[in-house]
Formats: C-alpha cells, sequence, structure tokens
C-alpha cells in the first residue's frame, strides 16, 4: 500500500505539517522559557539589589548576623535567601535546614561573585527533580566585595506552563494531522489516477502493442507525461533502431578521460584520437593520422606499422619518450568474431612515476657510496693494524684515531637517515612550546662562537629588543639553526663573515643566515635540498658532511608550517632565510 505514489504524497503532506508544527513548537518553546527565564533573573536581580541596599551598612567593619536577619525575612516568602561573608561562609540565611551558618558554599555562581560579579546558575535539585534558579550578588562597598547575595527561586511554575503548553501544541498537531491526511489522500487521488491509467497502457506497449493512444484530459504536468506517453509510442519504433545514444556515450567517455587513447582500423588509419591523446603525444588539432605516412605515425607510437598491418602484434606495453613526458602505450588489437578489425593504443603520463623510481635509485647508490667509503677505510686501516702496524703505538693510536671519525661519520649518517625516515613517515614526537627564537639562536651562537673565532671569522648578529614567540619544538629548531649556521662557517673562508639578522614582520619571524663563503652556482640551487646533494662532493667529504643536514632542516621547519628559502652568488656568499609563523599575543595555542 505504501509504496504507491498515493500513499508517498499523503505521507509527504503530513511529514511537511508535522515538520511546519515541531518547528513552531521549539521556537514558541524556546522562546517562552527564554522569557520567564529573563524576568525571573531580572525579578531576582531587583530583589538582590535592593536587598544589597539594606544589609551593606551591616556587613562592615563586622557583620551583624541578627540585623541582617531581620532584613532579609521580609524577602523571603517566595524564594530562600542567605548572605555570605567574601569568603562564601555563610552568615545567615531564610532557611537554615539548607544552610548552617558558618558553613563554607562551593558553586560556580558564588565563586563568581567573590570576583565582584553577579552570577546564576539553574540547577535540578536530584532530592525533589525540581529545577532552581541559584543567583549569586556581589555586596560592594568602596569597590570590595564585603558580602555576597544567594537567592534560590523555584522553576516549578515555569515548566508546568511550558509543559501545559506542550500538551496544547501536541493536541493541535494530531488535529492538524489527522485533517492533513484526509484532503492529502483526495487530493492525492487526483493525481495518481492519470498515473494509473499510462501504467496500464504502457504495460501493454511493452507486450508489444504500439496502437496505444490515451485521451489527454489537462493541460498540468500529468497532462504534459500523456501527451508525450502518446509521441513516445509513435516514435518507439523508430528509436529502437538508432543507436547514437550509446555512441555519443562513449565519446564522451573517451574525450573527458585522463589517459590517452588513439584507435585505429583494419588499414592503419586514424579513426578516433582524444584531448588526452594529442596533449601526451604534442599533436596539435590539424592531426588526424590522415595526412601522415605509416612509418610516421609508427614513429609516433613507437611501434612496427608493418608487423601491425599484419596483424603479427599482440599485447604489448611499451614506453615513449617526448621533450618533457614518460609515456607508457598498451596496445591490444580489437577483435570481432575471432577477427581483427581495429587496434586500441592506451598511453599513460609515468613520467613522476618514473622520476621516483629514478630518485629511489639515486638515493640508494648514494647510501651505498656514503657507508661503503667510511667501510673502506675502517678495512683497510684494521688490516694495516692487524698485519704488524698494531705494534707500533703512535702508528696505531693514529689508525684508531682515523677509524674512529670514519665510526663517528657513519653513525651520524645513520642518525640522519632514521631522522629522515621518522619525519618522512610522520612519526616525530613534537615538543611544541612557546619559545624565543632570538634566545634559540643566541645559544647557538655561543656554541659555535669557539670555533668562528678560531677560524678568525667576524660574526655579527642583529637581533631586535623584542621577537614574537614561536610555537615550536625548542631542540628541533636549535638544530636547524646549528646546521646553517655550520653550514656558513664551513664554507666561509678565514677572515670571512657571518651576519645573523632576526626580523618579525606580518606574524612571521624571519631568521636570516648570510655569509661571505664560495657560494653556490645558480644551477645547484634547484637541488640543493635533495638528500645527498652536494655541490662539492669532495670537499663536503673532506668537511664531514653527510649531505642531508638540509634536507633535515626543511623537514623541520616546514613540518612547523614555515619556509626555508636559499639565494646564493658564487664568490660572493650564500643567504638561507627561515620563516617561521609567530604567536600573536592574544592567540591561544591549543
Amino acid at each position: 500500500m505504501f509504496k504507491s505514489i498515493q500513499w508517498k504524497l499523503v505521507i509527504i503532506y503530513i511529514m511537511l505539517i508535522l515538520l511546519a508544527m515541531e518547528i513552531v513548537g521549539v521556537f514558541m518553546i524556546q522562546s517562552m522559557e527564554d522569557y520567564h527565564i529573563d524576568t525571573l533573573t531580572s525579578t531576582l536581580d531587583n530583589k538582590a539589589q535592593l536587598i544589597c541596599g539594606y544589609i551593606e551598612r551591616h556587613l562592615t567593619p563586622v557583620a551583624h548576623p541578627e540585623d541582617i536577619n531581620d532584613v532579609i525575612k521580609g524577602f523571603g516568602q517566595e524564594m530562600v535567601i542567605a548572605v555570605l561573608d567574601p569568603s562564601a561562609n555563610i552568615i545567615t540565611s531564610t532557611d537554615d535546614t539548607r544552610f548552617q551558618p558558618n558553613t563554607k558554599l562551593f558553586a560556580p555562581e558564588i565563586t563568581q561573585a567573590t570576583f565582584g560579579t553577579a552570577s546564576k546558575d539553574i540547577r535540578v535539585d536530584p532530592k525533589s527533580k525540581i529545577a532552581y534558579m541559584y543567583y549569586a550578588y556581589p555586596v560592594k562597598s568602596g569597590g570590595s566585595v564585603v558580602g555576597i547575595i544567594y537567592l534560590i527561586a523555584s522553576m516549578k511554575s515555569i515548566y508546568d506552563t511550558i509543559a501545559n503548553t506542550k500538551t496544547i501544541l501536541l493536541t493541535a498537531t494530531l488535529i492538524s494531522l489527522a485533517a492533513t491526511g484526509i484532503v492529502g489522500f483526495a487530493l492525492s487521488k487526483t493525481i495518481t489516477g492519470p498515473i494509473q491509467e499510462v501504467t496500464k497502457r504502457a504495460a501493454s506497449l511493452a507486450s508489444g502493442d504500439f496502437d496505444q493512444h490515451i485521451e489527454v484530459k489537462s493541460n498540468d504536468e500529468i497532462g504534459k507525461l500523456t501527451d508525450m506517453f502518446n509521441f513516445l509510442t509513435m516514435r518507439l519504433k523508430e528509436t529502437m533502431e538508432e543507436i547514437s545514444d550509446e555512441k555519443e556515450k562513449m565519446e564522451a567517455i573517451l574525450l573527458n578521460m585522463a589517459d590517452g587513447v588513439i584507435a585505429l582500423n583494419n588499414e592503419g588509419e586514424v579513426i578516433h584520437i582524444n584531448p588526452a591523446a594529442r596533449q601526451m603525444l604534442s599533436l596539435d588539432e590539424t592531426f588526424n593520422g590522415q595526412n601522415i605516412s605509416a612509418q610516421q605515425l609508427g614513429r609516433i607510437l613507437n611501434i612496427d606499422m608493418e608487423s601491425l598491418l599484419k596483424n603479427k602484434l599482440s599485447n604489448s606495453e611499451t614506453l615513449i619518450s617526448t621533450n618533457d613526458a614518460i609515456l607508457k602505450s598498451i596496445y591490444a588489437p580489437l577483435r570481432r568474431e575471432n577477427h581483427i578489425v581495429g587496434h586500441i593504443f592506451v598511453f599513460q603520463d609515468i613520467t613522476k612515476q618514473q622520476r621516483l623510481e629514478n630518485m629511489r635509485k639515486e638515493f640508494v647508490a648514494n647510501v651505498s657510496h656514503e657507508l661503503r667509503t667510511p667501510l673502506t677505510t675502517i678495512k683497510s686501516y684494521v688490516e694495516t693494524l692487524i698485519s704488524g702496524a698494531m705494534d707500533e703505538k703512535e702508528i696505531a693510536q693514529q689508525f684508531m684515531n682515523v677509524i674512529n671519525d670514519e665510526t663517528d661519520r657513519m653513525t651520524r649518517l645513520v642518525n640522519n637517515l632514521l631522522e629522515l625516515s621518522r619525519l618522512d613517515n610522520k612519526q616525530v614526537k613534537w615538543d611544541m612550546k612557546l619559545i624565543d627564537a632570538k634566545d634559540v639562536l643566541i645559544n647557538v651562537v655561543n656554541k659555535m662562537d669557539m670555533n668562528i673565532k678560531r677560524k678568525n671569522q667576524i660574526l655579527i648578529v642583529n637581533t631586535p629588543d623584542k621577537v614574537p614567540e614561536i610555537f615550536a619544538d625548542r631542540d628541533r629548531i636549535e638544530q636547524v639553526f646549528q646546521n646553517i649556521l655550520s653550514n656558513a662557517y664551513k664554507y666561509t673562508p678565514e677572515g670571512g663573515k657571518i651576519y645573523l639578522d632576526v626580523e618579525a614582520a606580518d606574524n612571521i619571524v624571519r631568521i636570516k643566515f648570510r655569509d661571505t663563503g664560495i657560494g653556490i652556482p645558480k644551477e645547484d640551487l634547484p637541488r640543493i635540498f635533495e638528500r645527498f646533494y652536494r655541490v662539492d662532493k669532495t670537499r663536503s667529504r673532506e668537511m664531514g658532511g653527510t649531505g642531508l643536514g638540509l634536507s633535515i632542516a626543511k623537514e623541520i621547519i616546514e613540518a612547523h608550517g614555515g619556509k626555508i628559502l636559499i639565494d646564493s652568488e658564487v664568490g660572493v656568499g650564500t643567504t638561507v632565510t627561515l620563516e617561521i609563523p609567530a604567536v600573536a599575543a592574544t592567540q591561544t595555542i591549543k
């Protein structure tokens, strides 16, 4: 029964009325509740102010419970009144069974009142299940809180009124729903009757009887449906023989798919090429495969056209290199009844995957090389020691120092690799706190100062008096600062200068490390953050670098929402700029 349109329309009418009544009811009940609560709050506030005027003189310098009790008894017929001292201890009340004198009260509204602000709260008594409004009003003298007036008023009458209103609304809703169901059933019949007639004729049409005609009795949507049914009956035989819709669907798919597609007929002529294929193969709009030779087409598709035309090719995959991309070409013959009637080529852009694979291979090669070099050194020195150099103490000590240095170098490399792995896999546990970037920088400068002076370099630090705090992991930020300053120290010759500038603008703390070192060629700058990439590999290894420092620094800064920028010129120097978001004075850190 409820699957019919008639009953669905009736249910829709009922649901709309129910929704409207519910919205109106909720709004009305909420407005009524807010109104009564605001009225009660205003009443309690007025009474509290009036009581305050009477009892203020009885609270200072010493509270007089007897005089205060006489005053509040005249106001306590409709509510419970208690007077508290500034520490929330009860002085007197109109209900000694609930409020014992010299007892301290703990409630949010009382705590707020001790700070000089009137406050209220609504709570339900767990025993009587009645809601009460608790209102705490501070009594002030000379700007100081000398006491608290605590009023408790029952809200039973308010919620009784609201309950009665809900009953009235519920009754009205039920009556409205019943009336809506009756009227909706009658109205829906005028819609479903013609539809049932169309359904009956459509069943006859499906059985093969195309001589169906329905009289159009109205000019509304139902009448238009009936008229369209008559037109459909007339055109059905013709449309059943047409397959243009399917062809258009296929063309839409080919036009909008991300992969490139080229279709050839059995003679090797292009019968379809989608925009993605044109773009991947850099073919202009005039290309249609018929204005070029078979050999040229073969070179474009990277296939042997002679074998293709002789149907000697089977499903295969090949790679095609263009000026700026690497494509995977997937070939499949188009068969019909075991005969090849065409050829399909699908092209996928695998440039990114290929580059990632090359980077992976290069990374593995670099790691192998970096580990092999110290291992080779260690092995050669150990073999020398085993061969007899151990007996010569001075040479043995020298060799052991070299072995120790190479071991430290491998340890640094492995630690850096582990740290990069943790950063890549989001496994780093950040100890995020508000820190002063200036203090961290000065701490790093103090650690590096001795080495810089030993190389006769001049270090110039420019920082403002006040730098906004940043929300960061202090140890990680210090690691970045030390890494960059260490690079400036290593690649700046003796007598050179290193400048450290700290700026703050637009909620960004900007730290610049500028040196007068050897600089970096422009062609190397785009790759400077790649792992194991070195501008001068021999010199970098001599200085103990692993080629991972800048990669780690970039990962750490970006994890803090910042940026790291490098500008350099050979023979002039290098500038490394760190930009880290600052924490505004009014911002709350969660």
